[in-house]
């Protein structure tokens, strides 16, 4: 089993032909593209915190800032959603796996009335490891907006994979591992952990569809139990669960 250390949040972990590769691509991208890639300091003088990055009510998002820089290119944009495929959707370049990790972990209504908000950022600093099938091991940390990426074709991950985030809980200073109780097949984290997706195939369809393209709706992925909250509470969950029921009715649907 071969293991990558963490350099930088998001730093490319495949092997160097899937960078090399993107690279190319990039060049004959949109500058939003290009500039999602090669990332870096030039990034961030094409896109200012004020024109890609709002604050707002953390009823909004818990985090208070949410992605509001449409396609320019950068780390940071969209979190929650599904990475690997607005990427196809969208010619852009090629990821393996993406995602977003909260500080955390709740039911999809109360995290609907908790955070009304869209493309809310989460938690930066968390380790997330993958171990694809056939034993390669690599890790990435996530970004301030709580974004994590692995560059490459998503066919040459070798699927289904294992997943675990590394966190520490600030309360006590605890380094705690969470693991993934699935073993995915497809690595757009967001199409599944998502409070607002919908289920496919629907209970009354019998077609056949393959691992990759079935639709499991379930909670963001995140740190179950981190804290301490806001205002008094032990943990960030028992924190956006009140902020849930100051709004029940999304909570009473």
């Amino acid at each position: 089993m071969s293991v990558v250390e963490p350099t930088t949040p998001s730093a490319n972990l495949l092997p160097l032909r899937f960078a090399n590769a993107c690279r190319t691509l990039a060049r004959e991208m949109p500058r939003w593209f290009a500039a999602l890639v090669l990332g870096g300091s030039a990034l961030f003088a094409f896109a200012c915190d004020d024109e890609t990055v709002e604050v707002v009510p953390k009823d909004v998002c818990y985090s208070e800032m949410r992605w509001v820089g449409d396609k320019r290119g950068s780390p940071e944009m969209f979190p929650g959603r599904d990475c690997v495929g607005c990427h196809i959707d969208n010619d852009g370049p090629p990821l393996a796996l993406g995602g977003t990790v909260y500080p955390y972990v709740v039911g999809a209504q109360v995290a609907l009335a908790a955070q009304t908000g869209e493309d809310c950022f989460g938690k930066e600093g968390v380790r997330v490891q993958i171990t694809d099938l056939d034993g390669q091991t690599v890790e990435t940390v996530t970004n301030r907006a709580g974004n994590f990426f692995i560059e490459g074709n998503p066919d040459d991950f070798a699927k289904p994979f294992n997943v675990q985030i590394v966190w520490t809980n600030d309360t006590d200073g605890e380094e705690k591992t969470t693991q993934m109780f699935t073993a995915p097949s497809y690595g757009g984290c967001g199409r599944c952990h998502n409070p607002s997706a919908e289920r496919f195939p629907a209970a009354d369809d019998d077609g056949e569809y393959g691992a990759d393209e079935t639709v499991s709706p379930t909670a963001r992925i995140g740190t179950p139990g981190y804290g301490p909250g806001a205002d008094g509470f032990e943990t960030v969950d028992e924190e956006v669960q009140a902020l849930a029921e100051e709004n029940p009715a999304v909570t009473d649907e």
